[in-house]
């Protein structure tokens, strides 16, 4: 049981794993490269430049002609896809083509007095395979290390974690107050035993908007199970895309973030509450009203709404806020800025520079505005910064100290918030546009929002 454990709590994003993983691919490299034959090496070299070329053009029409995402992907990405299709190609050569040593391009030598055919022998073929494999998965391994969407050999084997479903009827009280004007902190008394918190799986039907989305997440904190509960803060918390509400439980550690912060604060947190907004794993409404889906009515109307009626929650918005990563920074922006009654503070962490579906404008307008630029340029938040003011909005901006995009997107955001009258702060943390930031970037995000929400 404790070695399993322990095999589970390995890291595939830093540490001795991913090195050894490296190690071995290089290994594995090697022993596909080295030859003595002259014909292997000129097919090494003409082999690698395909596959350099084919990696880059692969990684180009997943933006740009698939258009699975609205940016670029970084060239660390592309030098690991280019490898792993090299490597895949060098073992099936070696596997399928006998493209080897001397013996092989001579056909036969003389073994005990007796010609015998020569060439790549079964376990080479076999080996050759392997390699080549290996090679592919160490890239994939690679690339998870930039990303950090898998942070644990568990959290690829096991998936999303298994959570309680529902919000029990008990756990749906309502406190005397519901409407706090004086901060959560003033007159809390943790009781002498308190629970932990609690995550559980929930519904949000999207009654107004029509939205079919999946099901969301809550974070419900030691307070909220007090026999004296407060009416606690909201934040409504936006994962990137693709992506869904679980991305936060595996690969932005939440658990770990709100159990310390609930720890700091004597129990209290905010209640969290992780929507999604796409309605499936590639889908992208860009939480807009368009074509693809009425996202910013479900995020404005039937989330706060649902969230009101059914938790024991604080039900004055100057305590609410919305934050969220990539994708969800970018919906966080267009809820406080097309929804400031709803949200007043927001987190945006690594947040697009407007939305987007692809890295082609024209082709975002066409397929969510049916080519109306002014319907979309209306709603963006740039716009409406340029345009209202928002005095009584604060916010908080983050991005990866090696993310020169997201991180001059934070810049040009922040210019044009504090243009509109907003409060806001800019921060970075080490690391690119990754999860690994992300979970860097988490606790500093919840103090500056629980300092705004009246938990400390």
């Amino acid at each position: 049981m404790q070695l399993g454990v322990w095999i589970y709590g390995l890291s595939l994003a830093s540490g001795f794993l991913p090195l050894a993983a490296f190690v071995l691919g290089v290994v594995a490299l090697a022993y596909l490269l080295v030859r003595r034959s002259r014909r292997w090496w000129i097919f090494c070299a003409l082999s690698a430049a395909v596959s350099a070329a084919l990696g880059m053009l692969l990684c180009w029409a997943v933006i740009h002609v698939w258009y699975w995402w609205p940016e670029d992907l970084p060239a660390t990405v592309v030098a690991c896809v280019a490898f792993g299709i090299w490597g895949l190609v060098l073992g099936l050569a070696t596997a399928l083509l006998g493209l080897g040593g001397r013996r092989a391009r001579e056909g036969q030598v003389r073994h005990g007095g007796r010609q015998v055919r020569a060439g790549t022998s079964l376990v080479r073929r076999l080996l050759g395979v392997a390699a080549g494999v290996v090679v592919l998965v160490v890239c994939a391994v690679q690339v998870n290390v930039y990303f950090g969407e898998y942070p644990t050999v568990g959290s690829l084997v096991r998936g999303d974690p298994a959570l309680a479903r529902g919000i029990p009827h008990f756990l749906q009280k309502k406190s005397a107050e519901r409407f706090r004007l004086l901060p959560v902190e003033d007159g809390w008394v943790p009781p002498s035993k308190m629970l932990n918190g609690e995550f559980r799986q929930v519904t949000i039907p999207g009654k107004v908007s029509g939205f079919h989305a999946r099901p969301a997440v809550v974070y419900l904190p030691p307070a909220y199970f007090a026999p004296r509960a407060p009416a606690l803060p909201v934040v409504v918390l936006v994962t990137g895309q693709p992506g869904s509400p679980e991305n936060w439980l595996v690969s932005g550690h939440l658990p770990q973030t709100m159990a310390d912060y609930a720890r700091a604060h004597h129990g209290l947190a905010p209640v969290v509450v992780m929507p999604d907004a796409n309605g499936s794993q590639e889908a992208n409404t860009m939480c807009m009203n368009s074509a693809l889906g009425r996202a910013d009515t479900y995020m404005a109307v039937d989330v706060p709404h649902w969230i009101s009626a059914t938790l024991n929650v604080d039900t004055n918005h100057e305590h609410w806020a919305v934050a969220g990563f990539s994708y969800g920074g970018t919906c966080a922006m267009e809820m406080v800025t097309r929804h400031p009654s709803v949200y007043r503070t927001f987190a945006a962490i690594s947040a697009e520079r407007e939305p987007a579906l692809t890295a082609d404008r024209a082709v975002t307008i066409q397929r969510a505005f049916h080519g109306n630029a002014s319907a979309f340029d209306a709603v963006v938040p740039l716009t409406l910064l340029d345009h209202k003011n928002y005095p009584f909005v604060q916010g908080w901006f983050a991005s990866g100290q090696q993310d020169q995009v997201y991180t001059h997107n934070a810049v040009v955001l922040e210019a044009a918030a504090r243009r509109a009258g907003m409060k806001v702060e800019r921060t970075t943390f080490p690391g690119g546009h990754s999860w690994i930031m992300v979970t860097e970037a988490l606790p500093s995000a919840f103090a500056y929002l629980g300092a705004r929400l009246g938990l400390q």
